[in-house]
This record gives structure tokens, C-alpha cells and sequence, in this order.
């Protein structure tokens, strides 16, 4: 089997954290088997998670035989609720689950491949895209990386 790219490897990565049970925190929502690499239109399931590559920008590195960059992925999490208060108030507990997710190791376990991640969220109303009755957590990640050869 080929090995994977590092964008690849982080998008898995990724995948794997978020794709967990919450029920010890904030939302108490179960993620396991719930989470998929790639964009739907709207959740097949509630609660859901799709993990986006975004994209990457690469550097030229410190020395001549390294390259460093920032890969970006937005994680789309969709919850319930029976008010517009209560899905604001979901999605903002489980943007606060998957940032934590990810940033409790912040080489994402891929130590050497990864140096840093960056997350920022927001709570949004599902009605705003014609998705009624549910919240979305929004959560941009910026991974910092290093790699010898761009990929």
C-alpha cells in the first residue's frame, strides 16, 4: 500500500479525533462513526461532522532542504435542537468539543510531520442556509507543517 502525502495524513488525522464520543464534554454528543473526509450538502444524520481540505501554502523553510506551511481544513459539525437558542447553544458547545479534540495534542499525533494547530469557530443558525432545525459548528483549522520535500 502507497504511503500517504502529509495533507493526507493530517486530513485522517483529523478525521480520527473529532470522530469520538463527547459525552464527558460540553455537548455530550457522540461522534463516533459519525464523521466523514469530504462535503455533503446537508447532514445525512444529526449529530454529523464533515472534514474539509481546504488547501496548503508552503514556504521555503529555515534551511535549504526544508519546506514549512500552513494546511487549512474547516470541519462542518450539525446538531440539533428545539430553538434557534438551543442549536446556537449546541453548536457552540461542540465547536468547544472539537477544538479541544484537537488541540489537546497540537501535533495532532503526527510528531515530525505537524508542529502546531490553530482553530477558530463559529455557531451558526442552519436556517441562515436552508437547512432547518439545526446548528452548525463551523471550525477553521490551520495546521502548521515541515517536510523535506513540499508534500
Amino acid at each position: 500500500m502507497p504511503s500517504d502525502p502529509i495533507f493526507l495524513q493530517t486530513w485522517k488525522a483529523i478525521e480520527s479525533l473529532v470522530g469520538v464520543n463527547f459525552a464527558a464534554g460540553y455537548s455530550g454528543l457522540d461522534l463516533t462513526n459519525r464523521v466523514i473526509r469530504g462535503s455533503v450538502p446537508e447532514a445525512p444524520m444529526i449529530p454529523f461532522c464533515a472534514v474539509l481540505f481546504f488547501g496548503a501554502k508552503e514556504e521555503f523553510g529555515q534551511v535549504l532542504t526544508r519546506y514549512q506551511g500552513d494546511m487549512t481544513f474547516e470541519l462542518y459539525g450539525f446538531c440539533g435542537g428545539g430553538t434557534v437558542e438551543e442549536r446556537i447553544d449546541n453548536a457552540t458547545r461542540l465547536s468547544a468539543d472539537l477544538i479541544n479534540a484537537l488541540t489537546s495534542d497540537r501535533t495532532l499525533g503526527l510528531n515530525g510531520l505537524t508542529d502546531d494547530v490553530l482553530c477558530s469557530f463559529e455557531a451558526i443558525e442552519g436556517d441562515r442556509f436552508g437547512i432547518a432545525g439545526v446548528g452548525i459548528a463551523y471550525v477553521e483549522v490551520i495546521v502548521k507543517f515541515q517536510a523535506d520535500r513540499g508534500v
